[in-house]
Protein backbone atom coordinates (compact mmCIF):
# COMPACT_ATOMS: atom_id res chain seq x y z
CA UNK A 1 0.00 0.00 0.00
CA UNK A 2 1.18 3.24 -1.02
CA UNK A 3 1.28 6.44 1.49
CA UNK A 4 -1.61 7.95 -1.27
CA UNK A 5 -4.17 5.60 -0.03
CA UNK A 6 -3.02 5.39 3.67
CA UNK A 7 -5.68 6.00 6.12
CA UNK A 8 -5.96 10.10 6.38
CA UNK A 9 -6.50 11.84 9.45
CA UNK A 10 -7.59 14.91 10.44
CA UNK A 11 -5.60 15.74 13.48
CA UNK A 12 -7.29 18.16 16.11
CA UNK A 13 -5.61 20.30 19.54
CA UNK A 14 -8.38 22.26 21.13
CA UNK A 15 -10.89 24.02 18.84
CA UNK A 16 -8.37 24.04 16.01
CA UNK A 17 -7.29 21.69 13.04
CA UNK A 18 -4.18 21.58 12.86
CA UNK A 19 -3.36 18.86 9.18
CA UNK A 20 -4.43 16.16 7.44
CA UNK A 21 -2.44 13.57 7.30
CA UNK A 22 -1.65 9.72 6.41
CA UNK A 23 -1.60 7.43 9.74
CA UNK A 24 1.19 6.74 11.48
CA UNK A 25 1.74 3.17 13.15
CA UNK A 26 4.75 1.55 14.66
CA UNK A 27 6.86 -0.44 17.60
CA UNK A 28 9.20 1.49 19.33
CA UNK A 29 11.01 0.11 22.20
CA UNK A 30 11.74 1.41 25.73
CA UNK A 31 15.17 0.59 26.19
CA UNK A 32 17.82 1.72 29.18
CA UNK A 33 20.14 0.61 31.89
CA UNK A 34 18.34 -1.36 35.04
CA UNK A 35 15.64 0.68 37.41
CA UNK A 36 15.40 3.32 34.96
CA UNK A 37 11.66 3.83 34.70
CA UNK A 38 10.63 2.32 31.11
CA UNK A 39 7.87 -0.21 32.70
CA UNK A 40 6.73 3.62 34.74
CA UNK A 41 6.59 5.00 31.75
CA UNK A 42 4.86 2.51 29.82
CA UNK A 43 2.20 2.49 32.66
CA UNK A 44 2.05 6.07 32.02
CA UNK A 45 1.66 6.52 28.45
CA UNK A 46 -1.07 4.06 28.39
CA UNK A 47 -2.91 4.97 31.49
CA UNK A 48 -3.01 1.22 32.70
CA UNK A 49 -0.91 -0.91 34.66
CA UNK A 50 0.26 -3.45 32.73
CA UNK A 51 3.95 -3.91 33.74
CA UNK A 52 5.34 -4.47 37.17
CA UNK A 53 7.86 -1.56 38.98
CA UNK A 54 9.85 -1.72 41.69
CA UNK A 55 12.82 -0.13 42.83
CA UNK A 56 15.13 -2.92 42.36
CA UNK A 57 16.95 -3.54 39.20
CA UNK A 58 15.91 -6.06 36.88
CA UNK A 59 12.48 -6.36 37.99
CA UNK A 60 11.06 -6.26 34.43
CA UNK A 61 12.72 -9.93 32.56
CA UNK A 62 10.57 -10.38 29.05
CA UNK A 63 9.40 -8.15 26.37
CA UNK A 64 6.08 -6.71 27.15
CA UNK A 65 3.35 -5.12 24.50
CA UNK A 66 1.88 -2.30 25.44
CA UNK A 67 -0.52 -0.68 22.45
CA UNK A 68 -1.07 3.34 22.85
CA UNK A 69 -4.16 4.58 20.43
CA UNK A 70 -3.33 8.02 19.93
CA UNK A 71 -6.48 9.41 17.97
CA UNK A 72 -5.34 13.23 18.69
CA UNK A 73 -2.35 12.21 16.77
CA UNK A 74 -3.27 10.05 14.47
CA UNK A 75 -1.26 6.91 15.92
CA UNK A 76 -0.89 4.09 16.79
CA UNK A 77 2.08 3.42 18.73
CA UNK A 78 3.27 -0.12 19.71
CA UNK A 79 5.62 0.20 22.62
CA UNK A 80 8.16 -3.17 23.34
CA UNK A 81 8.99 -2.53 27.06
CA UNK A 82 12.03 -4.23 27.65
CA UNK A 83 14.69 -6.02 30.73
CA UNK A 84 17.43 -3.28 31.32
CA UNK A 85 19.78 -4.23 29.51
CA UNK A 86 22.84 -5.40 31.27
CA UNK A 87 25.97 -7.76 30.60
CA UNK A 88 24.90 -11.08 30.26
CA UNK A 89 28.23 -12.67 31.43
CA UNK A 90 30.56 -12.97 34.23
CA UNK A 91 30.17 -13.52 37.91
CA UNK A 92 26.92 -13.93 39.43
CA UNK A 93 25.06 -13.71 35.87
CA UNK A 94 22.97 -17.00 34.81
CA UNK A 95 20.95 -18.24 32.43
CA UNK A 96 18.01 -16.18 33.03
CA UNK A 97 20.33 -12.82 32.64
CA UNK A 98 20.99 -14.36 28.95
CA UNK A 99 17.42 -14.50 28.71
CA UNK A 100 16.69 -11.06 30.00
CA UNK A 101 19.37 -9.53 27.32
CA UNK A 102 18.31 -11.36 24.31
CA UNK A 103 14.88 -10.79 25.22
CA UNK A 104 16.16 -6.48 25.24
CA UNK A 105 18.88 -7.01 22.04
CA UNK A 106 16.15 -8.81 20.12
CA UNK A 107 13.76 -6.15 20.67
CA UNK A 108 15.73 -3.32 19.57
CA UNK A 109 16.72 -5.24 16.49
CA UNK A 110 12.99 -5.55 15.43
CA UNK A 111 11.27 -1.83 16.35
CA UNK A 112 10.67 0.78 14.35
CA UNK A 113 12.27 3.52 16.76
CA UNK A 114 13.80 3.17 20.11
CA UNK A 115 13.71 5.64 23.48
CA UNK A 116 16.31 5.31 25.37
CA UNK A 117 15.66 6.12 29.03
CA UNK A 118 18.57 7.64 31.32
CA UNK A 119 17.89 8.03 34.92
CA UNK A 120 19.13 11.89 35.75
CA UNK A 121 19.49 11.01 39.74
CA UNK A 122 22.34 8.09 38.79
CA UNK A 123 25.63 9.66 38.72
CA UNK A 124 26.50 6.63 36.90
CA UNK A 125 24.22 7.87 33.85
CA UNK A 126 24.69 11.26 34.13
CA UNK A 127 27.68 11.11 31.04
CA UNK A 128 27.29 8.75 28.55
CA UNK A 129 31.00 7.82 28.52
CA UNK A 130 30.87 5.70 31.68
CA UNK A 131 30.61 2.01 31.19
CA UNK A 132 26.94 1.39 31.75
CA UNK A 133 26.06 3.74 29.15
CA UNK A 134 28.56 3.49 26.64
CA UNK A 135 27.60 -0.35 26.77
CA UNK A 136 24.00 0.59 26.01
CA UNK A 137 24.69 3.28 23.62
CA UNK A 138 27.13 0.94 21.65
CA UNK A 139 23.79 -1.62 21.59
CA UNK A 140 21.63 0.67 20.26
CA UNK A 141 23.57 2.19 17.73
CA UNK A 142 24.11 -0.83 15.94
CA UNK A 143 20.27 -1.28 15.50
CA UNK A 144 20.52 2.11 13.06
CA UNK A 145 16.92 3.12 14.38
CA UNK A 146 15.65 6.66 15.29
CA UNK A 147 16.47 7.19 18.50
CA UNK A 148 14.97 9.40 21.35
CA UNK A 149 16.16 10.10 24.29
CA UNK A 150 14.19 10.42 27.39
CA UNK A 151 15.54 12.17 30.90
CA UNK A 152 13.82 10.71 33.46
CA UNK A 153 13.13 10.89 36.78
CA UNK A 154 13.86 15.28 36.62
CA UNK A 155 11.30 15.73 39.18
CA UNK A 156 13.98 14.29 41.51
CA UNK A 157 17.08 16.69 40.33
CA UNK A 158 16.20 19.75 42.83
CA UNK A 159 19.13 22.25 41.62
CA UNK A 160 17.39 22.15 37.93
CA UNK A 161 20.60 24.08 36.09
CA UNK A 162 22.18 20.45 37.14
CA UNK A 163 20.29 19.13 33.94
CA UNK A 164 21.92 21.55 31.43
CA UNK A 165 25.05 19.86 31.59
CA UNK A 166 24.03 16.04 31.38
CA UNK A 167 21.48 16.91 28.59
CA UNK A 168 24.65 18.62 26.77
CA UNK A 169 26.81 15.61 26.90
CA UNK A 170 24.26 13.21 26.10
CA UNK A 171 23.84 15.80 23.07
CA UNK A 172 27.17 14.90 21.80
CA UNK A 173 27.52 11.91 22.56
CA UNK A 174 24.76 10.54 19.64
CA UNK A 175 22.41 11.77 16.71
CA UNK A 176 19.45 11.50 18.99
CA UNK A 177 16.09 12.72 17.10
CA UNK A 178 15.16 13.95 20.27
CA UNK A 179 15.90 14.72 23.89
CA UNK A 180 13.00 15.03 26.33
CA UNK A 181 13.37 15.60 29.94
CA UNK A 182 10.70 13.82 31.70
CA UNK A 183 9.60 12.42 35.05
CA UNK A 184 7.33 9.08 33.82
CA UNK A 185 6.10 8.66 37.70
CA UNK A 186 4.23 12.03 37.68
CA UNK A 187 3.75 12.25 34.13
CA UNK A 188 5.41 15.67 33.42
CA UNK A 189 6.72 15.84 29.53
CA UNK A 190 5.15 12.77 28.87
CA UNK A 191 2.91 14.54 26.29
CA UNK A 192 5.87 15.69 24.31
CA UNK A 193 7.51 12.83 24.29
CA UNK A 194 4.77 10.86 22.70
CA UNK A 195 4.98 13.62 20.39
CA UNK A 196 8.29 13.32 19.66
CA UNK A 197 8.17 9.49 19.06
CA UNK A 198 4.89 9.74 16.68
CA UNK A 199 7.49 12.42 14.34
CA UNK A 200 9.78 9.37 13.92
CA UNK A 201 7.33 6.75 12.92
CA UNK A 202 6.47 5.51 9.71
CA UNK A 203 3.16 6.11 7.69
CA UNK A 204 0.71 2.97 7.97
CA UNK A 205 -2.21 1.35 8.80
CA UNK A 206 -2.96 0.72 12.44
CA UNK A 207 -1.42 -2.49 13.64
CA UNK A 208 -3.97 -3.89 15.99
CA UNK A 209 -7.44 -3.46 16.90
CA UNK A 210 -8.78 0.04 18.94
CA UNK A 211 -9.76 -2.45 22.05
CA UNK A 212 -6.16 -3.84 22.18
CA UNK A 213 -3.93 -2.81 24.89
CA UNK A 214 -1.34 -5.86 24.87
CA UNK A 215 -1.00 -8.92 24.30
CA UNK A 216 -0.43 -10.75 27.44
CA UNK A 217 -3.41 -12.94 28.92
CA UNK A 218 -4.69 -11.57 32.79
CA UNK A 219 -2.70 -14.62 34.41
CA UNK A 220 0.23 -13.38 33.06
CA UNK A 221 -0.25 -10.27 34.49
CA UNK A 222 -1.12 -11.89 37.50
CA UNK A 223 1.90 -13.76 38.16
CA UNK A 224 3.85 -10.90 37.49
CA UNK A 225 1.79 -8.69 40.03
CA UNK A 226 2.63 -11.45 42.64
CA UNK A 227 6.17 -11.47 41.96
CA UNK A 228 6.16 -7.76 42.12
CA UNK A 229 4.92 -8.12 45.79
CA UNK A 230 8.31 -10.65 46.14
CA UNK A 231 10.26 -7.95 44.91
CA UNK A 232 8.75 -5.02 46.93
CA UNK A 233 8.65 -7.12 50.15
CA UNK A 234 11.28 -9.22 50.52
CA UNK A 235 15.58 -7.90 50.34
CA UNK A 236 18.87 -9.61 49.15
CA UNK A 237 19.01 -11.58 46.74
CA UNK A 238 16.04 -14.21 47.24
CA UNK A 239 13.74 -12.15 44.95
CA UNK A 240 15.92 -12.56 41.51
CA UNK A 241 16.06 -16.18 42.54
CA UNK A 242 11.97 -16.05 42.21
CA UNK A 243 9.94 -16.94 39.37
CA UNK A 244 5.61 -17.02 39.83
CA UNK A 245 3.81 -19.84 37.13
CA UNK A 246 -0.59 -19.67 37.52
CA UNK A 247 -1.39 -23.65 38.21
CA UNK A 248 -5.41 -22.66 38.27
CA UNK A 249 -7.75 -19.32 36.77
CA UNK A 250 -11.08 -20.13 37.09
CA UNK A 251 -12.96 -16.45 35.67
CA UNK A 252 -16.22 -16.88 37.46
CA UNK A 253 -18.95 -14.63 36.62
CA UNK A 254 -18.59 -12.60 40.06
CA UNK A 255 -15.45 -13.41 41.10
CA UNK A 256 -12.00 -15.32 39.78
CA UNK A 257 -10.26 -18.02 41.66
CA UNK A 258 -6.68 -18.66 41.09
CA UNK A 259 -3.76 -20.57 42.60
CA UNK A 260 -0.11 -19.97 42.02
CA UNK A 261 3.31 -21.24 42.77
CA UNK A 262 6.17 -19.03 43.54
CA UNK A 263 9.33 -21.00 42.85
CA UNK A 264 12.61 -21.01 44.58
CA UNK A 265 16.42 -22.14 44.38
CA UNK A 266 16.85 -23.25 47.93
CA UNK A 267 15.21 -23.86 50.99
CA UNK A 268 16.36 -20.86 53.06
CA UNK A 269 14.88 -18.73 50.50
CA UNK A 270 11.71 -20.48 50.95
CA UNK A 271 11.70 -20.36 54.66
CA UNK A 272 11.88 -16.63 54.14
CA UNK A 273 9.43 -15.82 51.76
CA UNK A 274 6.85 -18.13 53.91
CA UNK A 275 7.85 -15.99 56.85
CA UNK A 276 7.28 -16.56 60.52
CA UNK A 277 3.87 -18.55 60.53
CA UNK A 278 3.54 -17.71 56.95
CA UNK A 279 3.29 -14.00 57.41
CA UNK A 280 5.08 -13.21 54.96
CA UNK A 281 3.63 -15.18 52.05
CA UNK A 282 0.02 -14.20 53.23
CA UNK A 283 0.90 -10.73 52.88
CA UNK A 284 2.04 -11.02 49.51
CA UNK A 285 -1.02 -12.64 48.80
CA UNK A 286 -3.19 -10.00 50.12
CA UNK A 287 -1.07 -7.11 47.88
CA UNK A 288 -0.99 -8.89 44.43
CA UNK A 289 -4.99 -10.06 45.30
CA UNK A 290 -6.11 -6.10 45.50
CA UNK A 291 -3.76 -5.96 42.35
CA UNK A 292 -5.71 -8.85 40.25
CA UNK A 293 -9.09 -7.59 41.66
CA UNK A 294 -8.59 -4.23 40.09
CA UNK A 295 -7.31 -5.73 36.56
CA UNK A 296 -10.43 -8.02 36.37
CA UNK A 297 -13.00 -5.25 38.08
CA UNK A 298 -14.23 -7.72 40.62
CA UNK A 299 -13.17 -9.71 43.80
CA UNK A 300 -10.18 -11.94 43.45
CA UNK A 301 -9.61 -15.15 45.48
CA UNK A 302 -5.78 -16.04 45.59
CA UNK A 303 -3.42 -19.22 47.17
CA UNK A 304 0.15 -18.72 47.04
CA UNK A 305 2.34 -22.09 47.44
CA UNK A 306 6.01 -21.55 47.79
CA UNK A 307 8.14 -24.57 46.01
CA UNK A 308 11.91 -25.20 45.40
CA UNK A 309 13.49 -25.76 42.36
CA UNK A 310 16.72 -26.19 42.86
CA UNK A 311 18.85 -24.27 39.84
CA UNK A 312 15.98 -23.25 38.09
CA UNK A 313 17.84 -19.99 36.51
CA UNK A 314 20.68 -22.03 35.09
CA UNK A 315 18.29 -24.78 33.45
CA UNK A 316 16.80 -24.45 30.07
CA UNK A 317 14.21 -26.58 30.81
CA UNK A 318 13.14 -24.75 33.80
CA UNK A 319 13.29 -21.34 32.29
CA UNK A 320 10.94 -22.67 29.81
CA UNK A 321 8.63 -24.35 32.20
CA UNK A 322 8.74 -20.96 33.68
CA UNK A 323 7.47 -18.65 31.04
CA UNK A 324 11.72 -17.43 29.82
CA UNK A 325 11.38 -19.07 26.20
Amino acid sequence: MTSKNLPRVVVVRGDSVLNVRAMKAGFVGLVGLPNVGKSTLLNQILGEKIAIATPKPQTTRTRLLGVHHDKERGAQIAFVDTPGLHRPSGRGRTKLNAFMMHEALSAVAEVDAIVLLVDAEDKEARTPDRAGPKFALGEIEKAKKPVILALNKVDRVKQKPLLLPILEAWEKAYAFAAIVPISAKNGSNVDRLVSAIVDVLPEGEPLFEEDMLTDRAERWIAAEYIREQVFLLVKQEVPYAVAVTIDEWEDRDKDVVVRATIHVEKEAQKRILVGAGGSMVREIGTRARAEIARMVGKPAHLTLFVRVDEGWTESDRALRDMGYE
